[in-house]
């Protein structure tokens, strides 16, 4: 079943706001813009896997950079500390993961 990633882009954006909560107001634009990055990274993760150019090492490389962009923006602002911030990066990536399912044969969470 093909993955709808304008539904992941929506779940994952709300995902994030959630772990936020109030302080999403001002950050609403550089988060939704590491999100929308986020995402396309998963379309990229899925492309490379369903061509057989992913290993388990790479997809965690991947997974660990794009959950650092995201902390890195969100912790950058006065109102949200390291841990809301890294809970958000998680909340995003696990929707991205669990749209990726298990399509390599390992944990993608």
């Amino acid at each position: 079943m093909a993955i709808d990633w304008n539904k992941v882009a929506t779940d994952a954006l709300d995902a994030a706001k959630n772990v936020v909560g109030a302080e999403w107001s001002n950050v609403a634009t550089p988060a939704g813009q590491q999100v929308t990055a986020l995402v396309a990274i998963g379309q990229q993760i899925e492309t490379d896997f369903a061509a057989g150019k992913m290993d388990q090492s790479q997809y965690s490389m991947l997974k660990a950079m794009q959950k650092n962009a995201i902390s890195g923006v969100l912790s950058a602002y006065t109102g949200i500390g390291i841990v809301v911030a890294e809970q958000a990066a998680a909340a995003a990536w696990n929707v991205v993961a669990t749209a990726l399912g298990s399509l390599a044969g390992f944990a993608l969470v």
